[in-house]
């Protein structure tokens, strides 16, 4: 009968059988841990197990979000920019400075000017002692029709002789808002002789 050869275990074998049972226990414990698809919930999370460093960068939509989900609270301050609203929503500030003029249009086309009528009214002024600088004076005022403006005005006098000091003393415009519709002139007479004063109007349809 043949006795048995008992052996010891050489440490290169101990070894190799350690690491062997090592290997053997991560690959069971990773099993364990491996996770069936769909399997993880809400009821599996912890409370703030989610965090915006785990969430892919437009991963998460509207239709995903619960309604009122995202509140004030819950928005990081100066996290938004304006471009993330709506532009009839934001408030309008204040108006800013007002820029450069900007260059100058085309010229427009050159108007025209309907018929032009002359319109005019005379006064009469005594002329007193001659050339005593005692000036008689007397005014007269002329209007366009309701649906004139005037545009420019001039006086005369009936006695042209030489050296008769007949002279306008006052040529103003007559407003009607912010229309001339109208002219006012006053005429002074120092010539020892009576003599008519003559304001002209011209007026136009506008």
């Amino acid at each position: 009968m043949n006795r048995l050869i008992r052996h010891r275990p050489s440490p290169a074998m101990v070894v190799a059988c350690l690491a062997l049972l090592v290997a053997l226990g991560g690959t069971s414990v990773a099993a364990v841990q491996a996770l069936a698809p769909n399997s993880v919930g809400t009821a599996q999370l912890r409370a703030n197990a989610v965090t915006a460093a785990k969430i892919k960068n437009r991963n998460v939509t509207g239709a995903k979000l619960a309604l009122n989900a995202v509140t004030g609270a819950t928005v990081r301050n100066r996290s938004l920019s304006a471009a993330d609203f709506i532009a009839s929503s934001l408030p309008v500030g204040p108006q800013g400075p007002a820029g450069a003029a900007g260059p100058a249009g085309p010229a427009g086309p050159a108007g025209t000017i309907g018929p032009i009528s002359v319109r005019q009214a005379s006064v009469t002024v005594p002329g007193g002692v001659a050339q005593n600088s005692a000036y008689d004076t007397e005014t007269v005022s002329v209007n366009c029709n309701a649906n004139e403006k005037a545009i420019s005005a001039g006086t005369g006098w009936s006695d042209d002789a030489l050296d008769r000091e007949l002279w306008t003393q006052r040529l103003t415009p007559v407003l009607t808002g912010t229309n001339v519709t109208g002219f006012r002139a006053t005429g002074g007479n120092d010539s020892g002789n009576t003599s008519t004063f003559t304001l002209f109007v011209l007026c136009y349809v506008g």
